[in-house]
């Protein structure tokens, strides 16, 4: 992808891993570019689906800090022409209903895990 005008935005090298539109893991390292609004794009070799879960991990981590990959959807997924690589925005992956479901059992007695007659 040409980054020529895109100066403004921040560019970082990373590993992204998750599972392309085939249903076949990959892992490839490309660079995510972060722009002043907060919008996250990446490019890949893989095609991918909307709203496909992906894993991205900085390669040169900021400062010392932890580098564990973080949990992303990609958004806007569009191909390329030239390349054909995909093109993809990421938004944080955030499980909320798991949250909410955790949160709505606190008054719930637990369930039973026996098996039935023990």
């Amino acid at each position: 992808m040409d980054f020529a005008g895109r100066r403004s935005q921040n560019v970082y090298d990373v590993e992204v891993s998750g599972w392309d539109a085939l249903g076949e893991f990959f892992t490839e390292k490309t660079v995510l570019m972060w722009n002043g609004e907060g919008v996250k794009e990446i490019t890949v070799g893989r095609s991918l689906k909307e709203g496909c879960l992906v894993f991205v991990r900085l390669l040169r981590p900021l400062s010392g800090e932890e580098n564990y990959p973080v949990a992303c959807r990609a958004v806007n997924v569009m191909k390329t022409t030239a390349a054909g690589r995909t093109i993809a925005r990421l938004t944080q992956f955030r499980p909320q209903a798991l949250f909410k479901n955790r949160a709505s059992s606190k008054n719930k007695p637990p369930a039973r895990t026996d098996p039935p007659g023990l």
